[in-house]
């Protein structure tokens, strides 16, 4: 709110001000009792003497308009100096005022600078001999100015010396209302003036209600007005050679068909005579007009308070409700639904005070600030995207300090950008869990030292994880060589099958590059790393994902009944010689999503510690790697397995000799140890000594991890 008070914002709020007054559009002033007589550059060509004229014109003009029938007459003139021409104009002018007593005269209180920062105060009053023959007090015509030099407000009285010295307009009123005399009392809010009760806008001001720009009132030229038959404008001579009084019968202002007094356009009329000649210097920058004439100003300030049509300012409460609410809500926005959405409801709030504001103004004459309420508005804007923005980025850091480590950085970037992350203690979804193994990793213990079996473990590792994040997999944990993963958590991924079964060959084939160049780099590794394969275990299911552990140490995994089955499902590839095998589940999820992968179905199991049998798969490759006899395998295997479930042996067991010949993986194969059709030859054999009987549902029951 202090800022709101600086010069420049200061400004600003009068600049609206004067915004608003042009929205609203000018006023009627049909009714109104004001008129205006213009000390004009006509006035002064018409008249023989250069201004100031002889105050002789000044009581012509007094006698004249009283005849016309004026209410009461004010100049907004000063003079404070006798006349330049005779003391007789003075005692005429003088005679004038004090015969029809309706006259006010200026005055005025002025602080002048003087020597350096020191002031003065001078007050400046009408001529003694006039202002002693008028029964009204003069009044003050200097009106106080904004920062910005323009005329907006108006004070009803000063105080200097211990003598309380009423507005010029004031004064006018009063004597147009015939009151004795004007005692006006004053609250914290308002001027009390007996007749009306004139609202404040600052501590000792109101706020005119301009009705409009220059001639908003009615006005006439001086000239007019003293025109009579008595005396002889420039004009009379120039055009009618008109030399004395004698030589004509009427003038403009005594003219029985047309002259204002006959007219009753000044008939119980506020009449106020000012200048607007240039060089009287007596014009002021105001809403409507960058040069107003003062005598307009306080035409202006009179009808404000003759119709009591005030501009109020806004209620203490309501003031302080429109700088509180809009903050507190812009700062509920941003923080809580995002940036964007705070910007969105600025701009509606915003538009909101702006609509307000006017309409308050133009239909309720009530003047609210804009600047005092945008300005916290703005502030609290920027304060609480600030500190969005810190608290997301600390969000941001806190979830890839929480996740960063076994989840992609692409992932960690989707879970910030969506805002989702798993609830703390875990929550069930639908996921690929993945399970892969170094096989006969124990031999490697043997043959290398620790130091560089670790060299050779990180390398691995390094190129498999890698692998896994690229395909925004989540890492769950290292077991020595192992690796514990799934997909499709902590983000949801529809394609997550597809995903696991497709990193899965991706890392056997990085494997077979590692292989080559562990092999080709002499005396580094022994020959079993040239050996190196990984068995690989994939099942899709309900699983639980979240922050498991203790309190003082946790990790994110995932835990369930289809976890186990994945981990059987890498222990058991190793029983028909296979290097990744999967479920139904997964077979079928992944396919729903692209055809990569290459499947062939295995057999159907009942896996160590379960109960319930599972269709088992194993992905032969990617499908740009896998050959056309790779292929026809495939055909040959699913022939042989469907003669198998109908328990024809031989014909089961030939058909398995036919697809074993085309097998990708054969014994002659570094660390390939048999192939699933050569293990299903053996089952046949062993089916053929034992059959199992009618009722055999073609399960197999595997007795080992």
């Amino acid at each position: 709110m202090l800022v709101s008070r600086t010069m420049p914002f200061r400004t600003l709020e009068l600049r609206i001000t004067d915004w608003l007054f042009e929205w609203r559009g000018p006023l009627t002033v049909r009714e109104s009792p004001v008129v205006l007589v213009a000390i004009s550059d006509q006035a002064d060509y018409e008249i023989a003497e250069s201004w100031p004229w002889p105050r002789n014109y000044h009581a012509r003009l007094v006698d004249n308009l009283n005849a016309a029938g004026a209410r009461v007459i004010g100049f907004d003139v000063t003079f404070i100096q006798p006349d330049d021409y005779s003391a007789a104009n003075d005692s005429l002018f003088a005679r004038a005022i004090e015969r029809h007593g309706n006259v006010v005269l200026a005055g005025d209180i002025r602080a002048e600078r003087r020597g350096g920062t020191s002031h003065m105060v001078r007050r400046l009053t009408p001529y003694r001999e006039l202002q002693a023959s008028n029964p009204n007090p003069w009044g003050i015509i200097s009106n106080p100015l904004d920062e910005d030099g323009f005329v907006r407000r108006y004070r009803p009285f000063v105080e200097h010396l211990g003598q309380r010295h009423h507005a010029f307009g004031l004064e006018l009123v009063r004597r147009y209302l015939d009151l004795d005399s004007l005692v006006i009392a004053e609250t914290p809010t308002h001027y009390e003036l007996g007749f009306t009760r004139v609202p404040k806008f600052d501590h000792h001001n109101m706020l005119i209600n301009y009705h409009g720009g220059p001639a908003t009132f009615t006005e006439y030229s001086y000239e007019q007005i003293i025109d009579d038959g008595s005396i002889v404008l420039n004009s009379d001579r120039e055009f009618f050679g008109i030399e004395h009084p004698d030589d004509k019968q009427y003038g403009d202002f005594d003219d029985p068909g047309y002259g204002l007094l006959h007219t009753g356009d000044l008939e119980g009329k506020i009449v106020i005579v000012g200048a607007t000649m240039p060089e009287l210097q007596d014009f002021h920058p105001t809403p409507f007009s960058p040069q107003l004439p003062g005598y307009e100003i306080h035409a202006n300030a009179i009808q404000t308070i003759l119709s009591e049509h005030y501009i109020r300012p806004l209620a203490p409460v309501l003031r302080l409700a429109a700088v509180v609410a809009p903050v507190v809500l812009i700062s509920t926005v941003t923080i809580y639904k995002g940036v964007l959405a705070g910007f969105a409801g600025l701009v509606l709030l915003s538009v909101s005070l702006t609509g307000t504001v006017q309409w308050l103004f133009s239909y309720r004459d009530i003047r609210m600030e804009l600047v005092l309420p945008m300005v916290p508005l703005l502030l609290g804007y920027a304060t609480s995207s600030t500190y969005s923005f810190v608290t997301e980025q600390m969000e941001k850091r806190r979830v890839r300090s929480l996740f960063g480590s076994y989840v992609s950085p692409e992932l960690v970037n989707m879970m910030i950008e969506s805002g989702e992350e798993p609830r703390l203690g875990g929550e069930e979804a639908y996921i690929s869990a993945f399970f892969s193994d170094i096989q006969s990793f124990s031999a490697f213990s043997e043959q290398l030292e620790p130091v560089r079996l670790v060299e050779l473990i990180n390398e691995y590792l390094t190129e498999m994880t890698t692998i896994i994040t690229e395909e925004q997999g989540t890492l769950d944990k290292y077991i020595g060589d192992a690796i514990v993963a799934f997909f499709g958590a902590p983000i949801a991924l529809a394609d997550h099958a597809l995903r696991a079964c497709v990193a899965s060959q991706r890392m056997i084939l990085k494997q077979n590059e590692l292989r080559r160049k562990w092999s080709i780099v002499e005396n580094r590794w022994p020959s079993i790393v040239g050996e190196m394969r990984t068995r690989i275990g994939i099942n899709t299911g309900t699983m639980v994902t979240g922050n498991m552990g203790s309190s003082i140490r946790f990790n994110y995994t995932m835990m369930g009944d289809d976890v186990n089955l994945a981990a059987r499902c890498e222990s058991g590839a190793k029983t028909y010689g296979v290097y990744t095998m999967v479920t139904e589940r997964t077979c079928r999820e992944a396919q729903r999503y692209g055809d990569d992968c290459v499947f062939r179905y295995l057999d159907r199991v009942v896996v160590m510690g379960r109960t319930q049998p599972v269709d088992i798969h194993e992905i032969v490759g990617l499908r740009t790697h896998v050959d056309r006899s790779t292929l026809e395998c495939i055909d040959l295997y699913e022939t042989a397995m469907a003669e198998y479930r109908h328990q024809r042996w031989e014909k089961a067991a030939e058909h398995f000799r036919q697809s074993a010949r085309l097998e990708p993986l054969s014994q002659d194969m570094p660390g390939v140890k048999t192939n699933p059709s050569l293990v299903m030859i053996e089952r046949c054999a062993a089916m053929r000594q034992t059959p199992p009987g009618d009722d055999w549902d073609g399960v197999f029951v595997m007795d080992s991890k």
